[in-house]
């Protein structure tokens, strides 16, 4: 893994890219494995029943999405932050 200028461009494309797509991104995959997800678990259901535990539990896939990319983000940020920070000195001790 590099590190420098080069890998905190590449992280802080990472986090424009994320924040900018999070959203679409974790309902595009919500709606698409929602029905794949239940819908072995609802053949016998009844047509309400089984639409409304697809909207409820791509709700919930949504949100489970939602918040792993936002900690993937998170940790991007960090890791960029870090390299940013780090030039090599060492920790400063205050000494009496």
């Amino acid at each position: 893994m590099t590190q420098g200028p080069e890998r905190i461009d590449q992280l802080a494309a990472r986090v424009r890219w994320l924040d900018r797509y999070r959203r679409v991104v974790a309902i595009g995959i919500a709606m698409v494995l929602s029905p794949a997800l239940l819908s072995a678990l609802t053949d016998e259901w009844p047509r309400f029943f089984r639409g409304a535990l697809f909207i409820t539990g791509g709700a919930v896939l949504w949100w489970i999405v939602e918040t792993v990319l936002a900690a993937a983000t998170a940790l991007f940020e960090t890791e960029a932050e870090q390299l940013a920070r780090d030039r090599g000195l060492p920790r400063a001790i205050v000494r009496k």
